[in-house]
């Protein structure tokens, strides 16, 4: 039996993970005194951290294993992500939309050294969450619930493209 690596194995999984965070931000509607309700988020998010990383979950998903360049830049770009998100709540923990916005953009950056994992797809993801969160940025009469649905939709959208390009199914 032949056998075909395939460049980009984990589609499918990001696809479903991609789903599963902008499902998490529409969770961020929930408000708790005025704010963002960071706990239904932060539960969904972390769930579905745990099922994307779970070998279980790469065996029945993946179309083979990530090569040690792709688990390099996913490690490089997950490192990238903590410390822009901590640079956010650094300096602008104070104005909670500002951090917020600068959060989605962290994500949108965080999602440029995930091309070389699973393609060029990811640029245009990565550009769509960073117009997004700069519109936010500039825009400051707009409610933030507008850019979470924004973020949200996005990335259910590019989840269902990547779910779509995936070679494997269900």
């Amino acid at each position: 039996m032949e056998t075909h690596a395939y460049k980009y194995p984990r589609q499918k999984i990001n696809g479903i993970w991609l789903i599963i965070a902008g499902i998490a931000m529409f969770l961020l509607l929930i408000k708790y005194n005025g704010y963002p309700n960071i706990w239904p988020f932060t539960i969904a998010y972390v769930l579905g951290m745990i099922w994307q990383l779970n070998p279980k979950t790469r065996e029945k998903l993946a179309v083979g294993p990530g090569t040690m360049e792709q688990k390099k830049w996913s490690n490089f770009s997950i490192f990238l992500l903590a410390i822009l998100v901590f640079v956010s709540f650094q300096f602008f923990a104070d104005d909670y939309r500002t951090c917020w916005l600068l959060i989605i953009l962290a994500v949108g950056v965080h999602f440029l050294p995930f091309i070389p994992v699973h393609g060029k797809l990811m640029l245009f993801l990565s550009i769509s969450l960073i117009i997004n969160a700069f519109i936010g940025l500039i825009i400051t009469n707009v409610s933030l619930d507008v850019f979470f649905v924004i973020d949200g939709l996005i990335k259910i959208l590019f989840g269902s493209i990547f779910i779509k390009l995936s070679p494997t199914n269900f």
